[in-house]
């Protein structure tokens, strides 16, 4: 798989994907702040959790682990990071889960658990080394420093409620029928058997990156991390989640910082930068992907006509004509407009209301909002021309005008849910003094919301005096509406409609209509 790092989730999911091989989007991978161990979880689908460092007191903890916040320590930190991604990778790649479905009936869960893993480690440990045997050995370091560690101080062991085996106390009594599982995969059931039936046999120690089955765990003490010893590709990778990592923080607190300076007067409880979920984005988009790939067509024709020396078509991109006609059947849309009559820069914010009361459409209205950054993404040619947010009773921010549209924005895209209140003009009033800062010539709200604001007494009051405020400014605003009400607080607005591409249209007739004001 092919991706641009410019973040560290982007890079951390690139490394997962190219080491199990298996095409992004097929699993629902997720990295959380919120589990201390991974997870994997197989009842309907695979789902696999990873968990990020959180930090604590000016340490970082992960897995049950601390580290001061410098580069030798988060080396440290990051050996164990990839030592979790490539181990679940090859899950991901080689365990077939389904196999046990009819041999865990009437057993008990916690054995069936550690024998299924215990067997499916084996297949995980033969992939990594023959995948890539620098990784393995250097796997095997982190491997052999945590046990040292372990046995130095068995007080403070791995000991969790899902326990994980480092191997068997009797391995002499297995290890022919362990070497005959590994090249005959039928005697799986066999070899689970037998497991089974020796139960006692099984440690109950288990590494820090291995998986566990709920996400309900009990945090331990944290301790102190041994030094690891990388080497090749595995050493040069920490680096690089280093320098993301550290520039990705960076970038949020001056994100969440230039917000917070705006938020006088204004009731939203918060400000976040919300973690994604890229595999939710991908459903998406492959849901949508027809009405998608009008727009990638449509860019590639104005790509043939600006290589070709003869046409006469030349001039600046009409952006809500190559918008509207990705709507449409129509192939023969004029994109172009004369240099001579388009130089106006534009900036857009699209703000999407995801309070509770919209409940009823908010999966159309998803598909929308991915609809409408990839065609703003598409046609601005500038990551810097347009911003995405969401609101509840909190401020959302989906991509900052600084952010480009990348994996960890799109990740922000697919986590959108709906809950809590419509703080409306609080939302609007906040992205039309993000927009006063902004020197290009014309400026957009686009607003996707029911028109229904809740939150606080006098909100209808409150939402009156900021859309006259809107004028003022000179800033324009499109409200794009999913009930009647809309229409009641917006001069500028469309109904919704059940087909996405007669939303889009809609979307852009109303935009055509006021920037030729």
């Amino acid at each position: 798989m092919k991706e641009k790092e410019s973040s560290f989730l982007g890079l951390a999911e690139n490394i997962f994907y190219n080491f199990s091989q298996i095409k992004p989007g097929s699993l629902n991978l997720v990295f959380s702040k919120r589990t201390i161990f991974p997870v994997i979880k197989y009842d309907s689908e695979l789902e696999i959790i990873i968990p990020l460092p959180r930090k604590q007191n000016g340490k970082y903890l992960f897995e049950g682990m601390l580290y001061d916040d410098n580069f030798n320590e988060r080396q440290n930190l990051w050996c164990l990071f990839l030592a979790t991604i490539y181990h679940l990778a090859a899950h991901a790649c080689v365990s077939g889960y389904s196999i046990y479905d009819s041999w865990k009936r009437s057993k008990t869960e916690d054995i069936c658990l550690r024998v299924i893993d215990y067997i499916e480690d084996m297949f995980v440990e033969q992939y990594i080394s023959h995948t890539d045997y620098e990784i393995w050995k250097s796997m095997k370091n982190i491997e052999n420093e945590l046990m040292s560690k372990n046995q130095k101080n068995s007080s403070k062991s791995f000991n969790v409620e899902h326990p994980k085996i480092f191997g068997l106390s009797d391995k002499e009594k297995i290890a022919k029928i362990r070497t005959n599982v590994m090249h005959k995969q039928n005697d799986v059931i066999l070899f689970a058997n037998l497991l089974y039936k020796n139960r006692e046999l099984l440690s109950r120690e288990i590494m820090p990156y291995y998986e566990r089955h709920d996400v309900q765990q009990m945090l331990e003490t944290g301790q102190k991390s041994p030094d690891f010893k990388p080497n090749g590709v595995f050493q040069e990778n920490t680096v690089k989640l280093d320098d993301l990592w550290l520039k990705d923080a960076q970038l949020k607190l001056k994100i969440l910082g230039k917000y917070k300076k705006n938020l006088k007067d204004l009731n939203f409880d918060s400000i976040v930068v919300p973690r994604g979920n890229f595999y939710n984005f991908l459903q998406i988009k492959e849901k949508i992907s027809p009405l998608l790939r009008k727009i990638h067509q449509q860019m590639r024709m104005v790509g043939n006509n600006f290589d070709d020396p003869k046409t006469d078509e030349r001039g600046y991109l009409n952006m809500q004509m190559v918008i509207q006609s990705m709507a449409s059947e129509s192939q023969s849309v004029d994109v172009f407009e004369r240099d001579e009559i388009r130089r106006v820069e534009e900036a857009w914010v699209i703000l999407i209301d995801n309070s509770a009361s919209m409940g009823l459409r908010f999966e159309q209205i998803k598909e929308f909002t991915v609809c409408i950054a990839e065609a703003a993404n598409d046609l601005t040619g500038k990551s810097d021309a347009w911003a995405l947010f969401s609101f509840d009773n909190n401020f959302k921010i989906l991509k900052d005008f600084e952010e480009r549209y990348d994996h960890e924005v799109q990740a922000r895209i697919g986590s959108l849910k709906n809950n809590g209140l419509s703080l409306l003009p609080d939302a609007i009033e906040l992205a039309r003094r993000v927009l006063l800062n902004d020197a290009r010539e014309r400026k957009y709200i686009f607003l996707i919301t029911d028109g229904h604001p809740s939150g606080y007494e006098k909100i209808n009051h409150h939402l009156v005096k900021i859309t006259k405020k809107l004028d003022a400014s000179g800033v324009s605003l499109i409200a794009i509406g999913v009930s009647k009400s809309t229409s009641k607080h917006f001069r500028h607005n469309v109904r919704g409609s059940s087909n996405l591409g007669q939303l889009v249209a809609k979307f852009i007739t109303a935009y055509k209509t006021v920037s030729s004001d």
